[in-house]
């Protein structure tokens, strides 16, 4: 598969997936390996507040975990992996 057709079926799938296109920003910048709440806001341009409350609903979801409460760092969680494997799997259809 060349990096185009990756890119276009990954990019498909997301824009199909569940969640609203905040929240899909700051698990993928989440995936990606942001983990303090001020560089997710940063990098996917939402304010902080708008990234607050996209990562607290994350969390409740069980998508993502927050490891310090202090510095507001977020990791991946079993359930946001999941996601993401239904994401970048092109073989199976998406379910929520």
């Amino acid at each position: 598969m060349k990096a185009i057709d990756f890119a276009c079926r990954f990019l498909s799938r997301v824009q199909k997936d569940n969640l609203s296109p905040a929240a899909r920003l700051v698990l993928i910048a989440v995936a990606a390996g942001l983990e303090d709440k001020s560089d997710i806001a940063r990098e996917t341009g939402l304010s902080p507040s708008v990234c607050t409350n996209q990562l607290r609903h994350l969390e409740m979801q069980g998508e993502v975990r927050c490891v310090s409460m202090l510095s507001e760092r977020y990791v991946m969680a079993p359930a946001g992996k999941d996601r993401l494997r239904r994401l970048f799997n092109f073989h199976s259809p998406i379910h929520g």
